[in-house]
């Protein structure tokens, strides 16, 4: 089958290389690395939809059977939409049920709706109404999220009143740019994502992200430092409630409203003392999520995208292991990059010794120095994951922690040395 992936960054890698195992795979995107696997196609420099009409015009004439879409912004700028309209098969939200992660509000609604639990929170679109309401008898810590496509940060933890005005006052905050002040849940977080089409679902196991930049998951939450699948601490049972209230209502309510869910649709969870509530939806695989899910794949997740459009039964079979995976990011990042340092060749050369270590790139570029020899260096800010699998979490890591301090000697690459510590 001829499959196209959009997008050009790690998920989107993950997926091409799986989908390579069976598949004739074209990428829409711009990346050194995936070029080595795919056949790239370019995304038109125009403003969707009109980028989208014009890449739908290189699938027909390529004959891709399948489309699968990566990154939250085409989904949310609407190439499902058009794609759709064009008569090309392709898994992924219209641009209307993507604001189930693009607008915090509406995924809200469609859960109150629902009866999905999940936090108390108010809405606001003035800045001074937020900071009266701070200065209420509400509780503290607050989280504060920002509405809005936000690469998976604009999430801010308040522990003390001082916090949080320090925090608000760094935001805009007006019609165009909503806050959310939810309350803040005590328990232990985890990530379900199934593949969906309206209310039927193929799950795939469970994983845990690893948000803030620190160990001991300290300081400013990034896009993703690590992830880890399986998760000992979910139990069958957590599975099974949060499938039967989370999962399959807000599908089905999503369906009610005329916005049926076709895709990934992600479920941020926090199992509390109350029972499983849901910090946040994402329309689309998780980042750094797939990189660790994908290897334990053994069947063919293009074909149950294609089974699920087409109404026909798949059974995804899983591999038992455990997959760690630890994230490479550049000096400064979060905030500003303030280098772009190479990927030492002696890091690829032993992932390539070992059959169980693995190397996906997240943000990187291929150049060729003054004697002639081809590298790989930094191009944002998280660079690269490094992924290990094996027979349980401890071997997991033990095994990426010491290869990564055998390899990258005086490198300026950052990474956090505890993801998986806190899944067992």
């Amino acid at each position: 089958m001829k499959v196209l992936v959009i997008g050009s960054g790690g998920r989107e890698m993950s997926l091409v290389a799986h989908l390579a195992q069976r598949h004739q795979v074209y990428c829409a995107g711009r990346s050194d690395a995936i070029a080595q696997i795919a056949t790239m196609l370019d995304v038109p420099d125009l403003p969707a939809p009109q980028c989208w009409e014009e890449l739908a015009d290189v699938a027909l004439a390529e004959g891709i059977e399948l489309t699968i879409v990566g990154p939250e912004g085409p989904l949310s700028s609407g190439v499902v939409d058009v794609f759709t309209e064009r008569g090309l098969r392709i898994f992924g939200p219209t641009a209307a049920a993507a604001q189930i992660e693009s607008s915090k509000s509406f995924a809200k609604d469609v859960m109150e709706a629902a009866g999905v639990p999940t936090a108390a929170y108010r809405y606001f679109t003035d800045p001074s109404a937020v900071a009266a309401y701070l200065d209420t008898d509400i509780a503290y810590p607050v989280v504060l999220k920002e509405d809005g496509l936000r690469a998976g940060k604009g999430v801010t933890i308040c522990a003390t009143r001082e916090d949080a005005h320090e925090t608000l006052s760094g935001l805009v905050v007006d019609d165009a740019n909503p806050l959310l002040v939810e309350e803040f849940l005590e328990g232990f977080e985890f990530s379900l994502i199934v593949l969906a089409n309206g209310t039927e679902v193929i799950a795939l196991p469970v994983a845990q992200d690893h948000k803030p930049i620190g160990e001991g998951n300290t300081g400013p939450n990034t896009g993703g430092m690590g992830a880890v699948t399986p998760v000992p601490r979910v139990t069958p049972e957590l599975v099974e409630e949060t499938m039967t209230r989370v999962i399959g209502p807000t599908l089905a309510e999503m369906v009610a409203r005329g916005n049926t869910f076709t895709g990934f649709l992600y479920a941020g969870l926090i199992a509390t003392a109350g029972g499983v509530k849901v910090i946040e939806f994402n329309a689309r695989l998780g980042d750094p999520e797939a990189e660790v899910l994908l290897p334990r794949l053994e069947g063919d997740l293009g074909a149950a995208a294609s089974a699920l459009l087409d109404g026909t039964d798949y059974q995804l079979e899983i591999s038992p292991d455990t997959v760690v995976g630890t994230v490479l990011s550049s000096p400064g990042y979060p905030g500003t990059v303030t280098a772009s340092p190479d990927i030492p060749q002696a890091l690829f050369d032993a992932i390539a010794g070992d059959q169980n270590a693995g190397i996906i790139h997240m943000g990187t570029q291929r150049y060729t120095d003054e004697q002639g020899n081809k590298k790989w260096r930094a191009n944002g800010g998280r660079v690269a994951i490094v992924t290990m699998r094996g027979d349980s979490i401890a071997s997991c890591q033990q095994k990426i922690i010491g290869l990564l301090a055998d390899t990258l000697g005086e490198s300026e690459l950052y990474y956090r040395r505890d993801i998986g510590a806190f899944a067992g």
